[in-house]
């Protein structure tokens, strides 16, 4: 990995190098963490539905204690891995290679797609492509293992036809171009240049993928990782899960609700929006399907216009159009409750007054879920202006480095780190008991997905083909 990311400049363009984000990740602290918040999967069906998803919250202060707000769930496009330990990085390529073990054509090609490319005029790349290489190992080992063997492909090679047959492949590419590639059959059958498509890795490619064929994906023949992708990729669904959950098991660290509404239209969302902006709320919206926070408008401002609110939401839905290919914009839009997050406090910090969330990393190993708390995405700049500023209210670590045009490292903080839970106000107790409502709450995802798939517009759980245990990599 190091090779690659050295030379990556001579192989097309510039990649962004985490090892050091890792290598400060205290193992013990790791540990403690991981033993926290292991819980057992409900049974052997639900190996099959889940491998890894990072969880983004941002934290605040109430009444003297950190309050954790879930932000999205996210899933298998997983950016950051090597923000991880070894050892928790070996465990989720193995969780992987595991899931792969169920697929059941050897003729078929699984895509593994990464966000990217999504402006026509300035395209982005993808400065992390080098760890869905460690991917497409890890599902070339479990399709190898279900097969006899398989092949790493890409969409240049298919267009051109080239590959061996009677042998499953796994293609990596970007989300736009095998969307703009794909076919669909009358039967909801998915091909790629003359290869039936039996799996997605991404979950919002599996979102996207849907919407751009009306729904007519056959989601019993094209196997999705994670199952969960609805919730991974639609924050509205994320948010009804977690209030269901935390109604159910109220956590201490969790708020009582997540104040959300659905807006499946223009007119909802602008009514929506105008609505809240009225009860004195300051709103934040936020589209389905998409990264980056392309999208995300904050209105803070009681004062603003009825003309400017507008104008600002249709910049938002003609935004992800162009960048996602959705007609209307990138429908529908959660509308939430701005929260005032916390900020790194430590004075003597150059990110001192940068407000930051977490990502909380819950993956599946073997039978069970544990969590990685790996690390605290800082906003670019100061918010001293009281959220007039976007670069001080969106931490996206890639938007960050991306715009600036310099290391994504250079915002962020280890989480498995004492001394990074110091400059963050947080405690080991603290975190333990967000790892621990982490797995709690996707443990709860998975066993809705399970028990009621036709609540995700998914068909019922296939028993004939499950999972097949890995060895881990050496």
């Amino acid at each position: 990995m190091e090779t690659v990311i050295a030379a990556s400049p001579l192989l097309g363009h510039e990649l962004e190098d985490r090892r050091p984000i890792g290598a400060a990740q205290e193992e013990h602290i790791a540990e403690r963490f991981a033993l926290a918040s292991t819980i057992p999967l409900a049974g052997p069906q639900q190996r099959d539905l889940f491998c890894v998803a990072p969880l983004d919250l941002l934290v605040s202060e109430q009444a003297g204690r950190k309050q954790f707000h879930l932000l999205e769930l996210n899933g298998t496009g997983i950016g950051g891995l090597t923000n991880l330990t070894d050892r928790a990085v070996s465990e989720v390529l193995q969780s992987l290679a595991e899931s792969c073990t169920a697929f059941d054509d050897p003729d078929g090609v699984v895509l593994l797609a990464v966000s990217g490319k999504e402006s026509e005029s300035s395209p982005r790349l993808n400065r992390l492509m080098h760890e869905k290489l460690l991917f497409v190992e890890a599902m070339r080992q479990g399709l190898s293992r279900r097969f006899g063997g398989c092949e790493a492909t890409n969409l240049a090679l298919l267009r051109e036809g080239k590959g061996r047959r009677g042998m499953p492949a796994v293609a990596l590419g970007y989300i736009k171009d095998f969307l703009n590639d794909l076919t669909v059959e009358y039967d909801g059958s998915a091909w790629l240049h003359g290869r039936r498509v039996i799996g997605a890795v991404n979950d919002r490619f599996c979102r996207n993928m849907l919407q751009r064929f009306d729904e007519r994906v056959d989601l019993e023949e094209l196997r999705t990782l994670n199952r969960c992708f609805s919730a991974g990729s639609d924050k509205g669904v994320a948010y009804s899960l977690m209030n269901e959950f935390v109604q159910a098991r109220p956590q201490p660290g969790l708020p009582s609700e997540i104040l959300n509404a659905h807006a499946d239209s223009r007119l909802s969302l602008v009514q929506t929006v105008l609505d809240w902006m009225a009860r004195g709320r300051q709103v934040v919206i936020k589209p389905h399907g998409t990264g980056l926070g392309h999208g995300i408008e904050f209105f803070l401002d009681p004062q603003e216009s009825y003309e400017q609110v507008v104008a600002r939401i249709d910049r938002s839905l003609c935004l992800t159009e162009e960048y996602y290919g959705i007609s209307g914009g990138a429908l529908p839009y959660t509308v939430c409750e701005y929260v005032d997050a916390c900020r790194v406090a430590a004075k003597d910090h150059p990110l001192e007054g940068h407000k930051y969330e977490l990502r909380v990393v819950v993956y599946r190993h073997g039978m069970t879920l544990r969590a990685f708390p790996s690390i605290a995405k800082v906003a670019r700049e100061r918010d001293d202006l009281g959220g007039r500023v976007r670069r001080a209210l969106i931490n996206n670590i890639t938007a960050s480095g991306d715009t600036s045009k310099v290391s994504g490292v250079d915002y962020m903080l280890p989480l498995c780190n004492q001394r990074s839970l110091g400059l963050l106000g947080l405690s080991i107790e603290d975190v333990e008991s967000l790892c621990a409502a982490a797995t709690g709450y996707v443990r709860y995802v998975l066993d809705q997905v399970d028990t009621r798939p036709e609540r995700f517009g998914l068909p019922a759980h296939r028993q004939e083909v499950g999972t097949v245990a890995v060895p881990a990599a050496a």
